[in-house]
């Protein structure tokens, strides 16, 4: 594959156009009673991200400090700032519910878990109205703790028996115990991580024919169709089910992407351009999507169970959700380039990494 240095490689953000699009698929019908279509998406698309993050780590770049600034702006100021507007979203629906006697099941949580939530920075039970954000404080301790062990360890294979252990204590205690910000899915990303950092390193695409790679990543997308015979995934959570099924799917998934739009490389730049504006897409969408849902709710006078199970009302939220990326997206870029630790809108030359 194409090392990612001074000319951004397309397939890479193409890649994270991919990883977005499946995330924003993943949250407009409901997770409650997964379709075979979710056990598949969620088997891999966050694992994507992580790996497409180590494509673009660079242990020793800077001081140890320098390097946690950066982070600090770039992932949880961007947390912070969307997490809040996510409560914030939440406190006005609470209180119009209230005065309209309405009880939504949502709310059940009052008003101090969500906001306690926001500073514990795991998803579940309540901690995090705008869920997605909890990437953002995994990927934070995945990069730092990756950063290190890269810097500080010179052996590749060394590298890999300590990111391999700790992957292992991650996975360990997913299920088990929830560990602030995202702490069990940060250990368990870090063989994603590495993954990705490794595949930086051998800076070439793999030396097989066209067909073979066709071929082979025919083989890996009916590997990963098998994803079913695993738990649903909530990675962020801490819901793996089986870790070594997990594992296996979730690299069988990812390389299927990898692979494809290395060979699809010039035909996938609308998919760059997606993944570009992956950060923005992921902080708000899920917001937009839930605002989508409880106007509909309204309007209709359906429950927002209802929506979430309906294939015909999810696909209306799908589409008017997309209607409204747009100009929120836009809106971030432009004048609100600070909340996505951004100085500017991001260009093809420019590596962003959510």
């Amino acid at each position: 594959m194409t090392s990612p240095t001074a000319t951004r490689s397309i397939w890479i953000d193409a890649a994270k156009g991919v990883g977005i699009i499946l995330i924003f698929l993943g949250h407009v019908w409901s997770t409650v009673t997964p379709s075979a279509l979710y056990v598949w998406i969620y088997a891999f698309h966050v694992p994507l991200f992580f790996f497409v993050s180590g494509l673009t780590l660079k242990p020793g770049a800077g001081p140890l400090g320098s390097v946690v600034v950066k982070k600090l702006r770039t992932l949880i100021l961007p947390y912070l700032c969307y997490a809040l507007l996510g409560y914030a979203f939440y406190v006005a629906g609470y209180f119009l519910a209230q005065k309209q006697g309405i009880r939504v099941e949502q709310f059940d949580y009052g008003l101090w878990p969500p906001l306690a939530g926001i500073f514990y920075g795991t998803i579940g039970d309540g901690r995090l109205i705008n869920g997605p954000v909890w990437f953002l404080a995994a990927l934070f301790w995945t990069f730092l703790i990756g950063y290190l062990i890269n810097t500080l360890i010179r052996q590749p294979l060394l590298q890999w028996l300590v990111v391999l252990a700790l992957t292992a204590l991650g996975l360990s205690l997913a299920e088990k115990v929830t560990l602030p910000f995202s702490g069990v899915a940060a250990l368990s990303a870090l063989v994603f991580l590495q993954a990705g950092y490794s595949a930086q390193r051998l800076g070439s695409t793999p030396p097989w024919p066209e067909g073979t790679r066709w071929a082979i990543v025919a083989a890996l997308f009916v590997v990963s169709l098998f994803s079913q015979v695993n738990d649903f995934v909530r990675f962020g959570e801490g819901v793996v089910g089986n870790p070594l099924w997990f594992l296996l799917f979730a690299f069988t998934g990812l390389w299927m992407v990898v692979l494809l739009l290395q060979l699809i490389e010039a035909r996938s730049r609308w998919l760059a351009f997606i993944g570009r504006y992956s950060l923005e897409i992921m902080l708000i969408h899920m917001l937009i999507i839930k605002s989508v849902k409880v106007v509909m709710s309204g309007l209709l006078g359906v429950g927002l169970t209802h929506i979430d199970n309906d294939l015909g009302l999810g696909m209306v939220v799908m589409l008017l959700s997309v209607i409204l990326l747009i100009p929120a997206v836009w809106i971030m870029v432009r004048y609100l380039p600070f909340t996505v630790g951004r100085a500017s809108v991001p260009t093809a030359r420019a590596p962003v990494s959510p």
